[in-house]
């Protein structure tokens, strides 16, 4: 049996690329997502299970790499698969190619639990999902695994010197069947808040163009601790970590203003590149000159 399983298979918008000229993280989580949907249906949580139990598969954590950018008109494809289960919690990865090159573009590494989507709440893994994750558990050690996240994570609490980057609602159109936000809408608030995050350290788009630079992010860890839902106000608070050579490191609190509780927590690492080239580039001085006091690290 083959136990890598194909789940996505698509292409890039022009619609989809930003102002890099690469397809924005956002719609690569929106390409990760349905992925997920093909891998849930495998364990046997098809869309009519779902909808008549209300209960299904939700992420935990999610890692993601950014391998290889891709531009308007790439084909795509995405493959992934169990790597463990272990109690209740699922650990797995959904990996989308570049069809045209045949290259690794994003990299997910997920873990999930099942959960009743009305209540929020963690539920045992029903038997026959159990029965089906384990029969499709394998370590693939031919496929690529990222090496563990490097630096510290953003820890679950507010830190010191955090900025607010991004302030919203959650619209209908942003939610799932089940008034949930989608995971792709989490992620463009985060693409939103970049440009924020530039202006705090001291740069413009004016400036940013004058040098001919874009910013790519490399590497995401997110941790969800609290569930987002319709109509919900949010503030996302952004923050620099550190900035060295060529890497730069911001963390981002997702806050659900309703209620107050930290929803998403993430570690960002990214660079700037030439947008002729396409090559990484030292950091801008902006970044390595920021104040070393108003660093997130310091806290953490």
């Amino acid at each position: 049996m083959n136990k890598l399983l194909p789940l996505y298979r698509g292409g890039v918008e022009a619609w989809e690329c930003d102002q890099m000229r690469h397809m924005n993280v956002q719609f690569y989580m929106s390409k990760g997502s349905d992925a997920f949907a093909h891998l849930q249906n495998a364990l046997g949580l098809s869309p009519s299970t779902i909808r008549a139990t209300r209960k299904g598969l939700r992420f935990k954590t999610i890692r993601t790499q950014y391998k290889s950018e891709v531009h308007a008109g790439t084909a795509l494809y995405g493959m992934g698969g169990i790597r463990e289960v272990s109690g209740d919690i699922l650990t797995g990865f959904i990996h989308i190619f570049d069809a045209i090159h045949g290259r690794l573009s994003a990299v997910y590494e997920f873990t999930a639990d099942y959960a009743d989507y009305d209540t929020d709440a963690s539920l045992p893994l029903p038997g026959d999902i159990r029965a089906a994750a384990e029969e499709l558990t394998d370590p693939h050690p031919d496929v690529f695994h990222p090496e563990p996240f490097a630096g510290t994570l953003m820890p679950n609490r507010p830190l010191d010197h955090m900025f607010e980057s991004t302030r919203g609602s959650v619209d209908v159109w942003e939610c799932d069947q089940f008034d949930h936000i989608e995971m792709r809408h989490v992620v463009g608030y985060f693409s939103d808040a970049a440009t924020h995050i530039i202006n705090a350290v001291g740069l413009t788009r004016e400036i940013i163009r004058s040098r001919n630079l874009g910013s790519a992010a490399l590497d995401y860890y997110s941790e969800f601790h609290a569930p987002i839902r319709k109509s919900t106000a949010i503030l996302l608070k952004s923050g620099l970590i550190g900035a060295e050579k060529k890497i730069f490191r911001f963390g981002h609190n997702l806050i659900n203003m309703d209620t107050g509780e930290l929803a998403v927590t993430t570690t960002v690492i990214g660079v700037y590149f030439d947008m002729t080239t396409r090559k990484s580039v030292p950091l801008p001085k902006e970044f390595t000159d920021y104040p070393a006091e108003k660093l997130l690290k310091a806290q953490m």
